[in-house]
C-alpha cells in the first residue's frame, strides 16, 4: 500500500517506474472506493480516471493530495477549471459532503521531506526497503 510519495519513491527501488506509477494510481482509486469524487458514480479499472484538483495547466502537481478518482465525464467537464469555479451548487451532482471530503483530501500532508545526507544514517527497515534515520 502506498500512503505517500515517499512510499512511491521507495517502491521505485523494487518496481519499474511504470509499475510504481500504476500502484500509486491504484491506491488513489482504492482511497476513493472506486467512486467518482464529484458525482459518486461507481467506477472500475476501465472507467476510472485521475483528475488533478488544481489543474497542471494552472500549476497543479502530481502529488496525491492533488489527484482524485474521477469518472471520465466529470473529468472532461471540469477540464482546466478550478475546483470552486466548477464544483459548486450549480453542478448537477454537487454535494456539500463530497466537497468537504475533497477539501480534506487536499489538506493531507503530501510533501516529500528530503533529509540532509550529513544528518542521516542508512538502515534496513525490512527485507525490501532501505530507510534513513535522522542522526
Amino acid at each position: 500500500m502506498i500512503h505517500c510519495e515517499q512510499d512511491l519513491l521507495a517502491n521505485l527501488i523494487e518496481l519499474s517506474p511504470k509499475n510504481a506509477r500504476h500502484k500509486f494510481r491504484q491506491c488513489i482509486f482504492e482511497a476513493w472506493d472506486w467512486k467518482c469524487a464529484y458525482c459518486d458514480k461507481e467506477l472500475n479499472k476501465d472507467t476510472a480516471t485521475i483528475d488533478h484538483i488544481l489543474p497542471k495547466f494552472k500549476g497543479g502537481h502530481n502529488v496525491k493530495s492533488n489527484m482524485i478518482c474521477s469518472c471520465s465525464k466529470c473529468n472532461r467537464l471540469k477540464g482546466s477549471n478550478l475546483l470552486g469555479n466548477w464544483y459548486n451548487p450549480t453542478y448537477k451532482f454537487y454535494q456539500e459532503e463530497r466537497l468537504d471530503k475533497i477539501k480534506q483530501w487536499m489538506d493531507q500532508d503530501s510533501s516529500i521531506k528530503i533529509l540532509s545526507p550529513d544528518n542521516v544514517t542508512p538502515h534496513i527497515t525490512n527485507d525490501f526497503y532501505i530507510g534513513w534515520v535522522a542522526s
